[in-house]
């Protein structure tokens, strides 16, 4: 038996001895099948906007497709820009699922190989907070169709809303995207606190971003995980930090990773080594499915398409 075959054995003994109430409730619906082994996920969050999280989400999703077939979801569902970042013009997003009934498998978008891209809507408020209904739904398919992939990179929308803290708290990781700016640092301390809240267990990995030299993201990072530790008794843990670099500006621009427009830049080599470490944590979770969290976190009833119909006429 080689190790990818014990891992697999392994993730199944932990689905099987691993179930909460709600997950029991779920499986005798039909919502999934028991022994499946499920995608390992991320969820890539910071405090406010303009810290890079989605440029860093761009790469860390390149790079886990180098390694497994991975789904990249763009989880700002009234935002999203996804998309702008892999370079590819989307058919159809989220938001053909919520309101025309589509199913998730029916609204993916290749990006390149082994890379899927769940896209968000772009400047749609209602999706930003979903009803009840269709958070189920959602959650529903996303357990059914995590199962076709090994890896969940979910690029968040900033900020705490209720919704975002449903995906962040459901995901297998949590990833906080810090920069320098005083504002960056407590809305990243604000965002622990909530999470901490609802899986005060977990530990929490950070990157510090746009550093304009080392000194200065061991400062962060060090402020950082002072700050967590003496007012909330949990301490994230630092994996690395991207210096300010113009290769940053022109991946951006030119709507490639950069892992993959420009790896050997200097943002690219730290982007390359923070990607490396996080696929290596992925690589020792037993997934829980975050499909399966959510709707442990969501429940109910999708509504008949009959229903959906009408409410959306």
């Amino acid at each position: 038996m080689n190790w990818n075959q014990a891992r697999r054995l392994f993730r199944r003994e932990r689905v099987l001895h691993d179930e909460s109430p709600q997950a029991r409730a779920s499986k005798a619906s039909g919502a999934w099948t028991i022994g499946e082994v499920r995608a390992a996920s991320l969820c890539i969050a910071s405090g406010k906007g303009g810290t890079g999280k989605s440029f860093l989400t761009a790469s860390i999703a390149a790079f886990c497709a180098t390694r497994g077939r991975t789904l990249l979801i763009d989880a700002d569902l009234g935002m999203g820009n996804a998309h702008i970042l892999q370079g590819v013009q989307p058919e159809a997003s989220l938001v053909d699922f919520i309101e025309r009934g589509h199913t998730i498998g029916d609204i993916r978008t290749p990006c390149r190989e082994g890379l899927d891209l769940l896209a968000g809507g772009s400047g749609i408020p209602h999706m930003a907070g979903l009803q009840r209904e269709d958070r189920a739904r959602l959650s529903e398919q996303l357990a059914e169709l995590e199962v076709s992939y090994q890896f969940l990179v979910l690029d968040s929308a900033a900020g705490i809303s209720s919704q975002t803290m449903a995906f962040a708290s459901s995901a297998d990781r949590l990833l906080l995207v810090v920069t320098p700016d005083v504002t960056s640092m407590t809305d990243a301390y604000g965002f622990l606190k909530v999470h901490n809240q609802v899986r005060p267990a977990e530990e929490v990995l950070f990157v510090v971003n746009r550093a304009a030299h080392e000194a200065e993201a061991y400062r962060t990072a060090n402020k950082f995980k002072e700050v967590s530790k003496k007012f909330l008794g949990v301490q994230p843990r630092w994996i690395g930090f991207l210096p300010e670099d113009p290769a940053v500006g022109v991946s951006v621009n030119s709507r490639r990773p950069l892992l993959i427009e420009d790896p050997s830049s200097k943002a690219g080599r730290a982007l390359s080594g923070i990607a490396a470490n996080i696929f290596s944590e992925l690589e020792c979770l037993c997934p829980r499915g975050l499909g399966r969290s959510l709707s442990a976190k969501w429940g109910g009833e999708a509504l008949s398409p009959q229903k959906r119909s009408a409410r959306h006429s």
